[in-house]
This record gives structure tokens, sequence and C-alpha cells, in this order.
């Protein structure tokens, strides 16, 4: 093959061409890879994880049968072969007129086995050295080389979940998950197609691959959502941590050469011993070392390791989030791995996150917006979009059905979410549905069990349960509307025998953005109550009806006249669903509305929530229908 396909330039310098398609999946079998070794190594120089002197390490392979695909974390990174640590410029002649001579064109190079922190290394690395002017000699290394990943499992230093780097969907040529009959190949680029292609003409397309797991437990972490990462620094510039861990710290510079993102560099001439002629290099360098800021007449503006440990942290996670939105971490635990100080950053964040958070709780003006902090006991994916938070409360709380919190992701803000679960006696514990939307949404998404999250309330009210007592219910719930009729339904389960017949209505687009699942198949196989469901998007095997929920009150057997109604959904639903209400004989006084709106304070005052003369948060967001039914903006808008 032609050595110039793997110079061939991307859509923009150094970044992968782009995804293939949705279905570009191959099975490899290690005979295919060692054979796609085999034919790569004919025009590019490949690299990959090797056992040398009985350990491992990244380096040429020159015998497939050396390559390993399952490697531990500790394995030196990437980086040396994209940005190397020792890299000549180019040379010059002395004598007379210097002449300069340019370095050689950079090798064609595929790198076998990048794990998923260090391919979101090289994507800081893009943003750093590709920023203004681009660095060309990066560049070049990075458009010859080929990137193919390896899935990992982390060891004891990985922090990685915490980042959300212990998984990746682009920045790759080819990715290689492990599977029961070999390998799953994911194409990443038309670059890493062609390859396959070229070289493995046989290979089997996959259209439905059977991944393993995606969930990866890590023993460290942070105990609170990266975003926060920047805020929390911005207030700690003159902490007593970092004279503790600059005390602490040797200057040996490790954290940075081993780092898969750290860049920084010197630059060198290097004269020939015939002093004819030179090189100039450019080398590693780390802002942990005694001469980095030192400058002309001896000044040093960063002159001891206090000042150097702390511009370390505040680079990684705080400057260069602000310039990039991405932290220049990606928790591969090598520099807590390798330090002979014992400096774990996790250790360092948390206990800054922890202090602020308690400063929070103290009382101070301004306490009604402060959230206190909960603990995350466990999250469940519910749909692609939402997942089901439960949390423990610092404090019991009692409510109504129908009521929210407001919960906070510090750096990213605070927003209102409905409690999905019933009272209890305890009051200590609730669940919240989150749908992956916006920042403080996909943030919340993030999050894993034993972290800690910010909660103020509950607020708003919410069903006036005892007034349904001795009456038929019927609920009428429209997408993630069911939300707030799950707290109301559970509450009603729990005292069954003080309510009448009991009727859900439920309609979704489809049934895999259905919300409970489990509990709609429970309600809908037990007795105690009448479960009905409509889907738009039909082609499920539940036997539901086929169309939006107005299907549903087609031959509704229910007597309006002992029977209340409760309605949840987007505002579209409402204009269909009650005039189908009053059809039945229900009246304004039988039916209650959620009229949820953006309440950002949660105590009346903000503005952002008020309906005419009525603000939500205060108010509802229940309401019966005739407390609203004058309010233009309530539900015809």
């Amino acid at each position: 093959m032609d050595k110039n396909e793997a110079l061939q330039i991307p859509p923009r310098p150094g970044q992968p061409e782009q995804q293939a398609g949705p279905s570009a999946w191959y099975l490899l079998s290690r005979g295919d890879i060692d054979q796609l070794v085999r034919s790569l190594s004919v025009a590019y120089e490949v690299v990959g994880a090797r056992m040398k002197d009985g350990r491992y390490t990244l380096d040429r392979i020159s015998d497939p049968a050396e390559l390993k695909l399952e490697f531990p974390p500790r394995v030196h990174s990437p980086k040396k072969f994209l940005f190397p640590n020792w890299e000549k410029l180019f040379r010059f002649r002395l004598g007379g007129k210097v002449m300069l001579e340019a370095e050689k064109a950079a090798v064609p190079r595929v790198i076998f086995g990048m794990h998923p922190c260090d391919l979101h290394a090289v994507q800081v690395l893009d943003d750093c050295l590709f920023e203004g002017e681009a660095d060309s000699t990066y560049q070049a290394k990075r458009q010859a080389t080929v990137l193919i990943g390896v899935d990992c499992e982390p060891d004891e230093f990985c922090f990685c979940t915490s980042l959300g780097t212990d998984k990746i969907d682009s920045g790759f040529d080819l990715f290689l998950h492990r599977s029961n009959d070999g390998y799953l190949a994911r194409v990443g680029s038309a670059r890493g197609l062609r390859l396959l292609r070229r070289y493995l003409p046989e290979i089997r397309e996959v259209d439905n691959p059977q991944l393993p797991p995606a969930g990866k437990s890590c023993q460290r972490s942070l105990r609170f959502p990266m975003e926060s990462l920047a805020p929390v620094l911005g207030e700690v510039y003159d902490h007593a941590i970092w004279q503790e861990i600059g005390e602490r710290c040797l200057g040996c510079g490790s954290c940075n050469l081993l780092c898969p993102t750290c860049y920084c560099f010197n630059v060198q001439d290097r004269l020939d011993i015939n002093l004819q002629g030179g090189e100039r290099v450019r080398t590693w360098d780390s802002c942990q070392f005694d001469q980095f800021t030192k400058v002309s007449g001896g000044s040093d503006f960063r002159p001891d390791q206090t000042d150097r440990q702390r511009h370390r942290f505040f680079r990684k996670y705080k400057y260069l989030w602000e310039k990039h939105q991405r932290t220049a971490c990606v928790g591969c635990g090598r520099c807590a791995r390798e330090c002979l100080a014992g400096i774990d950053n996790t250790e360092v964040l948390n206990s800054l996150f922890a202090e602020q958070v308690a400063a929070v709780q103290s009382p101070s003006p301004g306490l009604e917006y402060q959230p206190q902090m909960a603990e995350l006991l466990s999250v469940d994916s519910l749909t692609g979009r939402e997942k089901l938070f439960r949390l423990r409360l610092p404090e019991p709380v009692s409510f109504r059905p129908g009521a929210f919190m407001q919960v906070s992701v510090f750096g990213v803000g605070e927003a209102p979410l409905t409690i999905a679960s019933a009272p209890d006696a305890d009051g200590h514990e609730i669940e919240l549905v989150v749908r992956s939307k916006g920042s403080l949404t996909k943030a919340l998404h993030r999050l894993k069990a034993g972290d800690a999250i910010g909660v103020r309330g509950p607020f708003g009210n919410g069903f006036p349960v005892e007034e349904f007592v001795g009456r038929d219910v019927l609920l009428v719930a429209g997408g993630i509307g069911l939300v707030t009729l799950r707290s109301l339904l559970l509450t009603i389960l729990a005292r069954r025998e003080e309510f009448g017949r009991v009727m859900l209505l439920y309609g979704s687009h489809s049934i895999d953005q259905a919300l409970f699942r489990d509990d709609l198949k429970r309600w809908h196989l037990g007795d105690q109550l009448d479960c009905r469901f409509a889907v738009q998007h039909f082609g499920s095997q539940w036997g539901v009806t086929g169309g939006d929920i107005t299907h549903l009150f087609r031959d509704l057997d229910i007597v309006p006249a002992r029977a209340v109604a409760a309605v949840s959904g987007p505002a579209v639903m409402y204009r269909n669903v009650n005039p189908l209400l009053f059809g039945l004989g229900f009246t304004t006084e039988t039916i209650y509305l959620n009229l949820e709106r953006h309440m950002k304070c949660g105590l009346g005052k903000c503005g952002r929530c008020q309906i005419n003369d009525i603000t939500v948060c205060q108010c509802g967001p229940i309401f019966p229908y005739s407390q609203v039914q004058h309010l233009r903006e309530a539900i015809e808008r």
C-alpha cells in the first residue's frame, strides 16, 4: 500500500475523521488482529503494549504475538509517540552563514491499545497544541498516527469514572471491545474503515453488537461533579493545603512527566562534538522543577513547591476547564501511582470540596437559598434519557404528592425536580427522576451511588389526598408527567382500602420511552388498579393501544360523580384531555392539574413561575381546575 495514506489530512488539523456510521462494527478474532498487525507493519511503525524485562511497556511491535490487548493502567501513556520527550526541531550548520536543515517528515505509525482515558488525553493535547498557531511538529505526528483503542479495567489509583473518561465515543480510528467471540471493532473514522477493508476484507460486519456491560468501578473518586472543580478551586487560592502538600513534594516532576496531558517543554541547542553544527531540540519539562519559572536576574515568580503544586492543580482543573470546557486530568492515576510523597489528587480535591460544603451549611444571610447535602444511595436507568435517583436527606422531610425539590450541582446551577416517591414515616429518603437534557441534568447523570448532591425543599402545594379518600381516582399521565402521579399512586396504594376504584391512563411516544416499565407491568398484572397504556409509535410486544392518550378515553367505564381526576403531562395533552374529562361529566372541582413551570427559587419571589397573579411554586404546582380556569397563561398557552 501507499505510505502516503497515513498522511491524509483530516478535516480539522490533527482531529480524527468523521464517524463511518452507526452500524460500523466488525467482529475480529485474535488471528484477524495478528493479521492486521502484520499487514500494517509493512507501511507503518506499529506500537503497542508488550512484555519487556518482566513488565508491560508501550513499544514497537515486531511480532504480532507480542501485542497485549489487555494490560493494566500503569503502563506509561502513548503521549511520547505524539509529543516525544526528546524531539529534534531542526539541524543547523555553523561557519559563515548559518544553514538550517528541516527535520524529516513524521513516521507513519499505528498505536494499538489506547485506553479511553489516553484517547481523552489526546483530545486535551489537541485543544492546547492546535490553539492559535498550531504546533506543526505535533500536528504532523498526529496526522500520521492511527489510534486504535481498547477497553481497560481500572486499578486502585484510577478515578476515570468521576471525570467521564472511562469511555469514549470519538477521537479514535478503531476501538476494540472484548467479547465472547473475540473483539468487536468499532469504526471511528473513514481511515479506520479503509484499513479494515483493505487488510481484513473477509471480516463480518455486526448489525447489533452485544457489548459488554459499560459500567466500571473505581476505588478512588471525586465526591462531587467534575463541573464543580473550577468553582471549588476559585475559592481556595490561599488555602493551607497547598503548603501542606508542597512541604511533602520532592519536586521530582514525575507527576508531570508521566501525565498523558502535560505538554510543557524546554528548547535547547545541542552542538555537535566538532562544533561545526548542531540541532535545536525540544524536551519535556515540568512546572515542579526548580528552574522552570526562573527569569533573568534570578527572580522566580513560583519559588517553592507550595506555589508549584497549587499551579499544577489550578492549571489542570480550573484554567484549562474554563478555557476549553474540558479538564486537563483524565483520571488515569499515574501521578498518584508513582508519587514518592503520596500526593493523591482525589484526596486534595475532596477535602477542599467538603470544607466549602460545610461553610455553605453554616448559618448566614441567604440561608434559605443554600442547599443541604444529600447522599446519593442509588442510580437506576429508566430509559435512554431518564434515570431514577434515590437520595438520603440529612434531615427528615414531609410533603404531599406533587411537591418538588431544588437540586444543585455546584458550578452548574440548580433546577426543580418533582419527587417521584411517596411520603413515608421516616422522611429521610426520596426518589427523583432526572431527564438528561441540559448541562445540569447531564452533570447529574454522571453521578453515582455514594456521591453528594445539593438539595433544598421540599416546596410546593401537592394533591389533597385526604379529599380523595372514599372516591374513585382517575390518573391521566403523559410522558414524564408520570413522575408526579407515581408519588400520588404509591400513596394511594399504601392506603388502598381507603379509596374506591383506581385507574391509570398512561401515554408515551414508545414503549422504550415509557417510565417505570417494571412498575407499570406489576400494576397491570395486579388487582389493585386498572392500567391502560397507549403509544404513538407502535411496535412493542406489550399489546398496548396504538395512538395518543386520547384513544384510552374511548368507552371509559367510570362514574364521574364519585370520582376525581389527576392530570399530569405536557401542555398540549391538557388541551386535548380536559375537554374529554368534561365530556365524561367531571367538574372543575374534581379535576386536578399539574402545572409545572421553571421554579427557580421555590419561595414565590423570583417571578419565573408566575402565571398571571399566581406563583406556581407556592400555590401549586398542583391546582384544582376551578382555581386556574380564569388564567389564560395556565392551560391555553
